[in-house]
């Protein structure tokens, strides 16, 4: 059987050539391969997270807490002073970490005792964020039958970015007050929905 070849030149138009067509409808099929080898990825990692030698109530436990000392640490910044000690973001007077110029340091008119404080609190809150996505993922992972956990984790998730964009903004804009308490009441909305997962995830164990 002689095969229709395909066209050298375009011709009057569009011209469809048999071998892509051919090669579309093969990809075509390949798609349910694709989906197929993207499900077993999903349960290797699933597979894998669950052998991790510490069960999920201690990370999130570990989360509620890193986040709960953020929050403390930011109250005393603001208390002593130095929510302005750095006075750009999200760097530190242009540096990820001034204290290697002490030039900065001697220089700034706050001490650097305040200019520490500010520092990390920054510094706990991207480890608080890295811990809240670990914890979301973790829920999907070890409690997927368990919705308030998948949920009040991933609230948790979708929060955090906000909580970022306040932060930046409570410095660039001179801790205007709204702000200011924008950022608190959101945290507060994080805490509590860590404190959900941790707890459903401690008594369901």
């Amino acid at each position: 059987m002689n095969s229709r070849r395909c066209p050298t030149r375009w011709e009057s138009g569009l011209t469809l050539c048999l071998q892509d067509i051919n090669s579309s409808h093969r990809q075509s099929a390949s798609l349910p391969n694709i989906m197929s080898q993207a499900r077993l990825r999903w349960h290797d990692v699933r597979t894998t997270i669950s052998q991790i030698p510490v069960e999920y109530r201690h990370i999130a436990g570990f989360t509620l807490l890193v986040t709960y000392i953020v929050m403390l640490l930011g109250a005393y910044t603001s208390a002593i002073g130095a929510g302005l000690s750095c006075p750009d973001w999200p760097t530190c007077y242009g540096t990820w970490v001034p204290f290697l110029q002490p030039e900065i340091i001697t220089n700034s008119p706050y001490s650097a005792l305040q200019i520490f404080a500010e520092w990390a609190h920054r510094g706990l809150a991207m480890t608080a964020g890295v811990l809240i996505v670990g914890t979301t993922v973790g829920a999907w992972v070890t409690h997927r039958n368990t919705p308030i956990v998948k949920w009040s984790a991933t609230a948790a998730l979708v929060l955090l970015p906000l909580q970022v964009i306040l932060g930046g903004l409570t410095v660039t804009e001179d801790l205007q007050p709204i702000i200011v308490t924008t950022h608190l009441g959101v945290a507060i909305l994080i805490l509590l929905c860590l404190l959900t997962t941790f707890l459903v995830a401690y008594l369901r164990r």
